[in-house]
């Protein structure tokens, strides 16, 4: 009898294995934005996004509410970043001007919530249902 449980412990362990592997092989979904640089200008802070649209689908629009917090943990503003149209499967480039603040005031940054998402679809578009956010920067970048 022993035996035949330690086969079967073995078996579960086995399709339990193999249920993360399937997991781990499947193709991310979604869409990936990275806060890549924040640059001072003139006119205040530059930041760079890298945003990689990993579905099937093309997005018309995608925009994002976003809050900037200070070193403080205080909201500062709160503002929409409109990252146009993302093509499916493509990665690209975007720069937004935040006129009048210092890169070195920003605490860390918030996406909020979807401002604007579109596709030809009736699903629900990429930008809603799994977004994932990184940063290459001193600034935390988080949802």
């Amino acid at each position: 009898m022993r035996k035949l449980e330690l086969v079967a412990a073995a078996m579960l362990t086995v399709t339990a294995l193999s249920a993360g592997w399937a997991r781990a092989e499947e193709p991310a979904r979604g869409l990936a934005l990275e806060l890549n640089r924040t640059a001072a200008t003139d006119g205040g802070c530059l930041l760079t996004f890298v945003a990689l649209n990993r579905s099937a689908e093309a997005l018309d629009k995608a925009a994002y509410e976003f809050v900037l917090f200070n070193s403080d943990g205080l909201v500062d503003q709160m503002t929409v970043f409109d990252f146009g149209s993302l093509p499916a499967g493509k990665t690209v480039v975007r720069q937004f001007q935040l006129a009048g603040l210092a890169c070195e005031a920003i605490g860390s940054i918030l996406v909020n919530g979807a401002a604007g998402c579109g596709g030809a679809s009736a699903a629900p578009p990429a930008c809603t249902v799994s977004l994932e956010t990184a940063s290459r920067t001193a600034v935390p970048f988080m949802q």
